[in-house]
């Protein structure tokens, strides 16, 4: 049977929604819960839907500041829905903010008392219609109904004789739990001592799954209206289900399951390293590739539930320390040395020629890419970067990496003006898919740069020495061909210079993301050819130790 990690404190159980407690236990030591960020910041949810896929019913609580879940109370419910307490109106089987459709959750209730525990708050919300228990800043509560208006709550609270009871409102914290489609309030939680959390089954499933957003989540919910606005929504969850699941959302289940073991590895120890990467939105890494791929179990195969296994709790290290475990999709044929990507040198982060990708460069979409640039397009991205500059006349690699990536790129126009971008600001401005790639003029006379110094536009002060040792200017030579890096091109006769503006510039590369560290793709050739995962890493960080922690 699975680890459960959740530790499950009871306070008091009793009322119509309650089911026997199931078993509990604490979290593994060493093994923290991870907080992923689902629903956060512009995406945040004035209403988020739960919906059981494995397991039945919801523990309804709170985690708090060492993320410990306190359970409250059970439903039965299969189909939740958490809802900011501001009115929010059902229609069609959403809630929104519009007024109209079929009923309203409103922010307005009719308190009927504070109680020692949960149970007498039950009993005492089940004796009425709408009633409902609420944890109010620590505080047991019994409420009725959810009114639009105050006048509404006041209404209701006459025809149903609760002179003694009174109307309140709740805080900009608040949040309702409702059966998914109905207005009838199940819990209520308004409190700063802790975040709304809910964890799926009641029933006693080894592994409940949930849905959420279409997609399905193993684990626990948490839910929090930061500074008064939306849900944001994490998915708090055991490491080893977060890491099997990342490993499909950022590898391909059916690849080699070394390669897959690599992949849970590098994982691991991002995820472990950067505990709190989001502090500010209070998880620890989101679900997109900013931190890494995860979108729940719909990519999981048997084979990548084994890989996962295999290498469970083994991290990179290096002296003894946690890895910044970094990687790309494939790197082109050269990893890079994190300096020349990032700001500073990392000893693990060396680049280095890779062999190992040529060998499935056929099988990699978009191996090799080429995107071509007008002067117009690079003096646009240059002026959205706050560069007032002329028409572009030249663009330029203006200095490369040992592994042969680009470092420098530098622009000119035809003021004379130029700028330099450097490392991964390249590729951020140009949105190029990576760092590796060569610069080919076209539609302007290509000139040559004499041992990477000045640019000669023309064949005006030049000389050739042949195969015999004999020096001869060119400026009698109508059309002369150099070699560059770019191939052979051909050299204007004309003294003129270049003014450019409205030619272009082939970038042709290879690769695709930042370099740095593990290739997947190389990992999945290494793979092939017979690597284990611990050799696939320590071929990708240098010096580093594959331990279990």
């Amino acid at each position: 049977m699975k680890r459960r990690w959740i530790k499950l404190t009871a306070l008091c159980l009793a009322g119509a929604l309650v089911l026997p407690m199931g078993d509990t236990a604490a979290a593994s030591p060493g093994e923290p819960a991870v907080k992923v960020g689902l629903a956060y910041g512009s995406s945040a949810l004035p209403a988020a839907n739960l919906l059981n896929s494995e397991g039945s019913g919801y523990r309804l609580g709170y985690f708090d500041s060492n993320h410990q879940f306190t359970e409250l109370m059970r439903t039965q419910s299969t189909a939740i829905t958490m809802l900011k307490t501001q009115n929010l109106y059902l229609s069609n089987g959403s809630y929104s903010a519009s007024p109209g459709g079929s009923g309203v959750v409103g922010c307005y209730h009719i308190q009927l008392g504070i109680f020692g525990d949960m149970a007498s708050a039950q009993r005492a919300a089940a004796a009425y219609s709408g009633g409902f228990p609420a944890w109010i800043d620590g505080q047991f509560e019994a409420r009725v109904g959810a009114y639009a208006t105050q006048g509404e709550a006041q209404a209701a609270q006459s025809s149903l004789g609760l002179g003694g009871s009174k109307i309140v409102g709740t805080s900009t914290g608040g949040i309702s739990v409702v059966e998914t489609g109905s207005t009838h309030v199940l819990f209520q939680f308004d409190g700063s001592s802790g975040y709304l959390g809910v964890m799926p089954d009641v029933t006693g499933h080894s592994d409940p799954v949930t849905w959420f957003k279409n997609r399905k989540y193993y684990g626990g919910f948490r839910y929090e209206r930061i500074s008064g606005g939306d849900l944001t929504v994490v998915n708090v969850v055991e490491m080893e289900d977060y890491i099997r699941c990342v490993v499909t959302w950022e590898m391909s289940a059916d690849w080699p399951k070394e390669a897959l073991k690599a992949q849970a590895c590098c994982a691991r120890t991002y995820a472990a390293r950067n505990y709190n990467r989001h502090k500010s939105s209070h998880f620890d890494v989101c679900s997109e590739v900013h931190c890494q791929a995860y979108h729940g179990t719909e990519r999981l195969t048997s084979n990548s539930i084994a890989a996962a296994a295999e290498c469970e709790g083994m991290y990179i290290t290096y002296n003894g320390a946690l890895v910044e475990a970094v990687y790309s999709s494939h790197n082109g044929g050269a990893s890079e040395s994190a300096e020349n990507v990032w700001t500073s040198a990392i000893p693990y982060l060396i680049g280095k020629i890779d062999p190992y990708e040529a060998v499935v460069a056929s099988r990699v979409p978009n191996y090799n890419w080429n995107v071509t640039f007008t002067a117009q397009e690079l003096a646009s991205k240059l002026r959205a970067k706050g560069v007032m500059c002329g028409e572009i006349v030249d663009f330029r690699i203006s200095e490369t990496t040992p592994t042969g990536n680009v470092k420098a790129v530098t622009f000119t126009d035809s003021a004379g003006k130029s700028w330099t971008y450097y490392k991964e600001n390249v590729r951020l401005l140009l949105g190029t898919r990576s760092n590796r790639f060569t610069i080919n003029e076209g539609g302007v006379s290509s000139g040559v740069y004499v041992n990477g110094g000045d640019r000669m536009d023309s064949v005006s002060g030049l000389y050739a020495i042949d195969g015999d040792g004999n020096v001869d200017p060119l400026s009698g030579v109508s059309a002369p061909y150099v070699i560059t890096s770019g191939g052979v091109s051909q050299l204007s006769p004309s003294t003129a210079p270049v003014t450019g503006g409205s030619g272009s510039y082939v970038v042709s590369g290879s690769g695709w993301g930042h370099n740095v560290g593990m290739s997947q793709y190389g990992a999945m050739a290494m793979a092939e050819a017979g690597y284990t995962y611990d050799q696939i890493l320590k071929f990708y960080f240098t010096g580093v130790e594959i331990e279990r922690r």
